[in-house]
């Protein structure tokens, strides 16, 4: 489940529940953090609330009832005024990154170029370099790459897609199967799944800011994912050793591998940097 459909379970709950026959005006769906449960936030029921004339709280559960009902759907928890977080089931994320790997591509018309001009390109950030831990991944010395990423914003985004591609190439050295069993994604822990919901989420950042010509929100986007991935990489065996036996397990992490390369090289491309299979 992307968001886009997300946002279509939520409206069609709210029309279900409320006089409102579409989304509210401002409902706002974002992905969760630490603060919020589930995987993503929506204030959807509070504008409902409002348009409507109900108390938000009652709204808030009244819809999170109908959402609970979708199959795609594992919990929904409605916290403060109205707020509704949303967990989706681990199956349905994996199949939208799957779907996202199947089908790449920015939406952003062919015929144009998809590098924004940034409305603040002088000020625009760099992204931070690798810390200590990062660079023993990586395997670069962290003042270089420090000087790299001062002359390259995407440098980082360059390594860390490098890095992806290598550990694909052992997993596929080592014969873990590619095609992950449906049950395999009931074993992903809480951090996989995060890590699931952060390579679905990044796409529509990414364009978003790509029509803004918004070049530090790109960057920002592309960065958080890829310090993501490296954390979960440093958690998480994704290739067995010779101890272990390949499991629906390890070929459920080798697609969000995937997932993760499938992200960094399209948004490379909209920042007009190669996507390096090796550095």
């Amino acid at each position: 489940m992307t968001p886009e459909q997300l946002r279509t379970v939520l409206v069609e709950a709210v029309a279900e529940t409320t006089r409102c026959a579409q989304q509210p005006e401002g409902a706002v769906l974002r992905r969760a953090d630490a603060r919020t449960p589930g995987h993503w936030h929506s204030t959807i029921a509070l504008r409902a609330a409002a348009q409507s004339g109900g108390d938000p709280l009652e709204v808030a559960d009244h819809i999170a009832e109908v959402v609970r009902a979708h199959p795609d759907i594992a919990a929904v928890t409605v916290t403060g005024p109205g707020f509704l977080g949303i967990e989706v089931r681990a199956a349905s994320l994996l199949a939208a990154v799957t779907a996202l790997i199947a089908d790449p591509e920015p939406s952003s018309d062919p015929e144009r170029s998809d590098v924004p001009e940034s409305r603040d390109a002088d000020r625009v950030p760099a992204v931070r370099a690798p810390n200590e831990a990062e660079s023993t991944v990586w395997g670069v010395d962290a003042q270089l790459s420090r000087r790299a990423v001062d002359a390259n914003p995407a440098y980082l985004l360059m390594r860390t897609h490098a890095h992806t591609r290598r550990l694909h190439r052992r997993a596929v050295a080592a014969g873990l199967p590619v095609a992950a069993p449906d049950a395999a994604a009931e074993q992903l822990d809480a951090v996989d799944r995060s890590l699931l919901v952060h390579i679905i989420d990044t796409p529509a950042t990414a364009d978003r800011a790509v029509t803004a010509g918004d070049l530090r929100t790109l960057i920002a986007a592309l960065d958080e994912l890829s310090r993501a991935y490296l954390a979960w990489t440093g958690d998480h065996e994704i290739v067995p050793t010779l101890d272990h036996d390949f499991t629906g397990l390890h070929a459920a992490r080798l697609r969000l591998v995937v997932g993760v390369t499938t992200v960094l090289a399209r948004g490379l491309r909209q920042l007009g940097a190669p996507a390096p299979e090796r550095m």
